[in-house]
């Protein structure tokens, strides 16, 4: 929450005798003119927070929207999560709008428009919703002091529900059970946004790992190329794998076991290694011993 946000707090709750605010005129004047401008404030981090998403999770830029599109035309390109947000939200202000004319109330000035909600919702946009839901709560009050009063402030959504259907009065109705919606469709866009976070940190993850397997694979072949370029008496495809199989778990202590004694990874094949004096003295297990160093400490040396 922004410092700005927090000052407006302050200012509700400060000196409200019985939950009911009272402002003289300046007070209020000047209260309005600090709302009026954090709000502009967060509609600017509101485009610059839906951009840097867009970015960051490396999404196309969104299909340009004509200048004089309505807002109908705005709402109706929106995706579906948020063509229902904003589908509550019309019908919250639209119902407090029609309480504050059938008892002569001067209707609270609402802010968030489709536009607001294009491309994608981001998690700063319920902030603004949630300021104007309250003005319309301020209104709602005025209207049915007697009926808003019984309300509890921890009330369940079932628990407002049935107060909506138990009233007569349709347009506290459909305000009421608008601002259920509202907190359920912002659930949703909510869940959604963080869908679109885990997805794009899959991807980075899966291509990290492909990419990963891709260097291995590459580093791989150079030392099996390297090895088999010595003519060593061993299997260089399996001495190799056989090393990339356990560094992933063990790449310290692999790399020793390696560059010490590779025919862990591999056996000294005998066949290999030609016979001494013209053939006449065949390899012993000496011999293996001693090439097994000759490998280890060749690939201690080898730089691929």
């Amino acid at each position: 929450m922004s410092d700005n946000s927090e000052d407006i707090i302050r200012k509700l709750t400060e000196d409200v005798p019985d939950g009911k605010a009272t402002f003289p005129a300046e007070e209020d004047d000047e209260f309005n003119v600090l709302l009026d401008n954090f709000i502009q404030s967060e509609l600017q981090n509101i485009e610059e927070e839906k951009n840097n998403t867009r970015i960051m999770l490396e999404e196309p830029e969104p299909q340009p929207i004509g200048k004089n599109a309505s807002d109908e035309e705005v709402a109706d390109s929106l995706e579906q999560a948020e063509q229902k947000l904003y589908t509550a939200y019309r019908n919250y202000v639209d119902s407090i709008q029609a309480i504050a004319d059938s008892h002569n109330l001067s209707a609270p000035v609402f802010h968030i428009k489709a536009q607001v909600l294009y491309p994608r919702y981001t998690p700063s946009l319920g902030n603004l919703i949630s300021i104007d839901v309250l003005q319309g709560w301020d209104t709602m009050f005025e209207a049915f002091p007697d009926d808003i009063v019984k309300i509890k402030p921890n009330a369940s959504d079932e628990e407002l529900l049935d107060f909506a259907e138990q009233h007569t009065d349709e347009n506290l109705q459909m305000a009421v059970v608008s601002y259920v919606e509202i907190l359920f469709e912002i659930e949703g866009c909510e869940i959604s946004y963080e869908k679109r976070l885990l997805e794009y940190e899959h991807k980075k993850i899966e291509e990290e790992i492909v990419a990963e397997h891709k260097k291995r694979g590459e580093r791989a072949r150079k030392y099996i190329k390297a090895i088999e370029k010595k003519k060593f008496p061993i299997n260089a495809e399996r001495l190799v794998n056989g090393y990339f199989k356990t560094a992933s778990k063990d790449p310290e202590g692999s790399f020793k076991a390696l560059t010490s004694n590779p025919a862990i990874f591999a056996p000294i094949e005998f066949d290999k290694i030609k016979p001494r004096f013209f053939g006449l003295i065949k390899p012993t297990p000496r011999d293996g011993l001693v090439y097994n160093r000759k490998i280890g400490n060749f690939l201690k040396k080898l730089k691929v």
